[in-house]
C-alpha cells in the first residue's frame, strides 16, 4: 500500500482562493459607518468613507475573478452574479418598500414624482445617472432632500459587479492562458484607473455636481482596489514593522478624511487620495498578526461583526433621517436628534439583517443551480420595480392634466384684477396643481436652457418664426423661464417672435454672480458674454424682455454698495445692446417661505388666503426699478398686483398655487398672467 503525504496531497489539490482578510471586512464596515456618522453627526460634511466602500469593493470582487482565473475554473457569471446581488438586493428592496410608504405619506406630496422615480432607479442601480439627468446636487440631508440619495454609491458598486466579470470573461475567452489572461487583465485596469483619475480631476474642477456622482470619474477607486487585489495575490505586502506604520497611517487617513477635506465639492477629484491611498495602505499591511499591527484592531470581531451590519445600517440611516426631518419640520438635526435617529437605524439594521438577509441567502445559496440564486434579486428588484410603477403613475398622469380652465373669470391671476369686481369677493372650491403634479408644473424646455457644463446660450423660438410683426427676445435665470408658456401664448395671439434664453442661476448683468464653484461662476460669465454678442448680432430686434430672480446673490466687491453694485451691474450690460433698441424689465415675482407650502396642504385654508405672507416679506428689490429709471429707454413691468394684495401676498391666487417650490411660478399660474403681460407688452412697444 502506498503512503501519501499531506505535502503529496496538497500538491495534487486544486488550488483555492485566498483566505478571507478580516481586517478588509472591518475596514469595509468603518468605511460605511463613517458615512452614517457623517451624515448624523457631521453637520453637512461628506467623509471619504464611500470612497474607501469603493476600493474595498473593488478589491474584493477582483481577488475572487483572478483566484479563479488563476486555478482555470469557470467565471459562471449567472452564478457570481446571483450570489453578489442575492447578499445586495433583499436588504434594498426593504429598505425601498419603507421609502415608498414615507413618500405616499410623510413626505411632502409635491416630492412625490421625483422620489418614485428616483426609487426605481436605485431599485435598477442607476441612481447616480438619474441623479446626474435631474441636476440634483448631492445635499446634506433636509426634509426635502431624496430619501434614497445615497444610493448613488451602491449603483456605481453595482456596474462595476456586473462590467469587470464580464471584461474579464471577454479577456479569458481571447487569451491564451489563464496567466495571458490576468496580464491583459491587470494592464487594462491600470489604463483604466489611470484615465479615470485624469477625467475626475478635470471634471471635478468644471462639474464638480456630476462627477460625484459619475461611475467614469469614481472608476478610479474601484480600479486601484482592484489592483491592489493583484499585488496582494502576488504576495506583494508590506513586512513586520514597515506593514504596521503603514497600516495605522492608512487607517488615521481614512477615519480623519472627513475632517481633513470636505468631499462634497473635492471628491473623486485628486483630495480624494486621501481615503483612498489611505485604504491601500491598510491593504498592502493586511494579512500580518504582528503585535500592534493594524489587524489587531481591524480584524477584531467587534469591527468584523460591524462590517455584518454596516450595509443595512447604511441603507436605512438616510430615510429614516429625512423622515424624522419631514415629521418634526426642520432642515437640521441635534445631537439628541442623531442618536435618537442611529438607535432607530441600529434597530432597523439587524432586523433586516436577522429577518431577511441571512434567512434569504440561506435558502438562495442551497440551491444546487447557478439559476437559483439569481431568482431572489430578480424578484427583490421586480417587486420594487412594480410597486413603484404602480404609484408613479397617478402621479404622471395627474401632471399632464390640464389643471386649468381659461373660461373661469376668477382663475389665477383674474382673480386680482380690478375690472373683474365679482372676483372680490369670490373663494375657489379646488386649488391646482394638484401637489402631485406640482414639482412639474413647469414650461421650461431645453433649447431654451443653458444647463450646468454649458458656457455657451441656447436660445429658442416661440411663435411665428417667419413673418413676424415684432421680434423680442426673453432673457434671465430660472425666474425668465418660467414665463415661457405666457410667453408662447403671447407671441401667438400677436403674431410676434420671441426668443429665449435662460440660465440657472445666471443673468444679464456685469456684476459678479456668485455661484457654488468657481467652474459654475465662469459658465455665468461667458454665457452672459454669449448672451452679449448674440443680442448685438440681431438686426431687427424690436425690444429685450429682462427679469431674474430678486434673491439672486452677488459677490459684492469689498467697501461696495451691495445695492448700488447690483443696479450698476444691470444698467452696464443693458448699454450694450443694439441703439434704439427698447429694455422691459420684469419685475419678480414674490417669494415665499417653505412655511407657506407646507400650509397649502391644508386647502381650505390656502384657498381662503390663510397662508399669505406680508407683502413687504414677498417682496425683494432687485435693483430693476432703479435700474430702469436710469435708462432711457427702458420700461418696468409690475404684475405684483396680479399675485398679491395691497398688504400681504398669498400662496394662493383665484384657486391656483403661485409658486411650485415658493421661488418659481407654476407653469399653470404663468399662463393666467398671459393676458396682463401682454398688454403690458404692447403698451410698452408701443
Amino acid at each position: 500500500m502506498t503512503t501519501v503525504t499531506r505535502a503529496q496531497l496538497r500538491a495534487a489539490s486544486p488550488r483555492r482562493s485566498p483566505q478571507r482578510i478580516r481586517e478588509i471586512d472591518g475596514l469595509r464596515g468603518v468605511a460605511l459607518t463613517m458615512v452614517v456618522l457623517f451624515h448624523l453627526f457631521g453637520h453637512g460634511r461628506v467623509s471619504g468613507g464611500v470612497d474607501v466602500f469603493l476600493v474595498v469593493s473593488g478589491f474584493l470582487i477582483t481577488m475572487s475573478l483572478a483566484s479563479s482565473v488563476h486555478a482555470g475554473r469557470s467565471l459562471d457569471l449567472a452564478r457570481r452574479w446571483g450570489r453578489i446581488f442575492t447578499r445586495l438586493a433583499p436588504a434594498a428592496a426593504v429598505t425601498l418598500v419603507f421609502v415608498l410608504l414615507l413618500t405616499m405619506t410623510v413626505l411632502p406630496p409635491w416630492t412625490r414624482e421625483q422620489n418614485l422615480g428616483e426609487v426605481i432607479a436605485s431599485a435598477l442601480y442607476v441612481e447616480n445617472w438619474q441623479l446626474i439627468s435631474s441636476q440634483l446636487a448631492y445635499n446634506a440631508a433636509g426634509p426635502l432632500t431624496s430619501p434614497v440619495q445615497h444610493f448613488w454609491s451602491l449603483a456605481i458598486q453595482a456596474q462595476f459587479f456586473i462590467a469587470l466579470p464580464l471584461a474579464v470573461a471577454l479577456i479569458v475567452r481571447i487569451a491564451r492562458s489563464p496567466a495571458a489572461s490576468l496580464r491583459i487583465v491587470w494592464i487594462v485596469l491600470g489604463i483604466a484607473t489611470g484615465a479615470s483619475f485624469l477625467y475626475a480631476a478635470w471634471l471635478n474642477g468644471t462639474s464638480p455636481d456630476i462627477a460625484y456622482f459619475s461611475s467614469f470619474t469614481r472608476l478610479w477607486e474601484l480600479g486601484l482596489g482592484a489592483l491592489m487585489a493583484g499585488l496582494v495575490l502576488r504576495g506583494l505586502r508590506l513586512p513586520g514593522v514597515l506593514g504596521a506604520v503603514a497600516g495605522w497611517i492608512g487607517l488615521a487617513l481614512v477615519v480623519g478624511s472627513g475632517w481633513f477635506v470636505d468631499g462634497a465639492q473635492a471628491f473623486p477629484g485628486p483630495l480624494a487620495l486621501i481615503p483612498v491611498l489611505g485604504a491601500a495602505l491598510v491593504i498592502a499591511a493586511s494579512g500580518g498578526r504582528s503585535r500592534g499591527s493594524v489587524a489587531t484592531v481591524l480584524g477584531a470581531r467587534p469591527l468584523v461583526a460591524l462590517d455584518r451590519v454596516s450595509y443595512p445600517l447604511y441603507l436605512w440611516h438616510w430615510p429614516i433621517l429625512i423622515a424624522f426631518l419631514a415629521i418634526v419640520g426642520r432642515d437640521t438635526v441635534g445631537v439628541m436628534d442623531a442618536v435618537i435617529i442611529l438607535s432607530i437605524s441600529i434597530l432597523a439594521a439587524l432586523a433586516t439583517r436577522r429577518f431577511v438577509s441571512r434567512p434569504v441567502e440561506q435558502w438562495a445559496f442551497a440551491r444546487p443551480r447557478s439559476q437559483a440564486s439569481l431568482i431572489t434579486p430578480v424578484v427583490a428588484i421586480g417587486t420594487v420595480v412594480v410597486l413603484a410603477f404602480a404609484l408613479l403613475i397617478p402621479q404622471t398622469a395627474a401632471a399632464r392634466e390640464e389643471d386649468w380652465d381659461a373660461a373661469s373669470p376668477c382663475f389665477g391671476a383674474a382673480a386680482m384684477d380690478p375690472a373683474q369686481a365679482a372676483c372680490a369677493d369670490a373663494v375657489p372650491t379646488e386649488l391646482v396643481p394638484g401637489f402631485a403634479a406640482l414639482s412639474k408644473d413647469d414650461d421650461n424646455r431645453s433649447g431654451c436652457w443653458a444647463s450646468d457644463g454649458m458656457k455657451e446660450v441656447h436660445v429658442c423660438t416661440l411663435g411665428v418664426e417667419e413673418g413676424y410683426s415684432r421680434h423680442l427676445i426673453a432673457v434671465g435665470d430660472s425666474h425668465n423661464n418660467t414665463l415661457i408658456g405666457a410667453y408662447a401664448r403671447i407671441a401667438l395671439e400677436n403674431g410676434w417672435r420671441i426668443d429665449v434664453a435662460g440660465r440657472g442661476g445666471c443673468y444679464w448683468t456685469t456684476a459678479t454672480q456668485r455661484q457654488s464653484s468657481p467652474v459654475e461662476a465662469d459658465e455665468c460669465r461667458n454665457w452672459t458674454a454669449d448672451l452679449t454678442a448674440r443680442i448685438q448680432a440681431m438686426p431687427d430686434l424690436d425690444a429685450i424682455i429682462v427679469t431674474h430672480s430678486s434673491a439672486a446673490p452677488l459677490s459684492v466687491p469689498e467697501g461696495a454698495d451691495a445695492d448700488e453694485y447690483r443696479v450698476q451691474g444691470l444698467v452696464e450690460a443693458w448699454s450694450t445692446r443694439p441703439a434704439g433698441v427698447p429694455i422691459i424689465a420684469i419685475r419678480d415675482n414674490p417669494i415665499f417661505p417653505k412655511s407657506a407650502l407646507e400650509c397649502a396642504l391644508d386647502v381650505d385654508t390656502a384657498l381662503r388666503g390663510g397662508c399669505a405672507v406680508p407683502r413687504d416679506e414677498a417682496l425683494h428689490d432687485d435693483g430693476t426699478r432703479e435700474a430702469v429709471a436710469r435708462d432711457a429707454n427702458a420700461t418696468l413691468i409690475d404684475l405684483t398686483d396680479y399675485m398679491c394684495a395691497p398688504a400681504q401676498c398669498s400662496i394662493a391666487v383665484g384657486g391656483v398655487l403661485v409658486v411650485r417650490d415658493g421661488r418659481h411660478l407654476t407653469a399653470t399660474f404663468a399662463h393666467t398672467l398671459a393676458p396682463y403681460l401682454s398688454r403690458a407688452l404692447v403698451e410698452a412697444l408701443d
